[in-house]
């Protein structure tokens, strides 16, 4: 994704099945990542699913995808370094800040995707 900004250009996601289906997925991404905060497998088959959907979306939705592909390898980076110096004490907080961060930026996806809205910054190290 390169280039400005994507705009947001309302419009009925029933004219179009492609961008319906699209839309549906990136939701199914973001309800896997909330669920794998409970089973964390979820999270391995939401990035997967958004790696597979990514090609093939409208700009916009393709913002999400990478936002949530993002999400992923930053919670994994977060969470592997907080493991790793977890017997200095400051792992913790990098664990503390790859559960903020993950949840943060599932929740802003969702609600920009219940908005129909794209992801500003998709590879923003923070909120997007």
């Amino acid at each position: 994704m390169t280039g400005g900004p994507v705009p947001h250009v309302p419009r009925r996601l029933e004219e179009d099945p492609q961008e319906r289906r699209a839309r549906n997925y990136a939701l199914a991404v973001y309800l896997l990542y909330g669920a794998g905060f409970f089973v964390g497998l979820t999270f391995l088959i939401g990035v997967i699913l958004a790696y597979v959907a990514r090609d093939g979306a409208p700009p916009w939705l393709a913002t999400h995808f990478t936002f949530q592909i993002r999400t992923f390898w930053l919670s994994i980076f977060w969470g592997v370094l907080g493991l790793v110096s977890a017997w200095l004490l400051v792992g913790l907080a990098f664990l503390a800040w790859a559960f903020i961060l993950t949840l943060g930026r599932t929740i802003r996806g969702f609600v920009r995707l219940n908005e129909d809205r794209p992801i500003d910054n998709p590879r923003s190290w923070y909120f997007g």
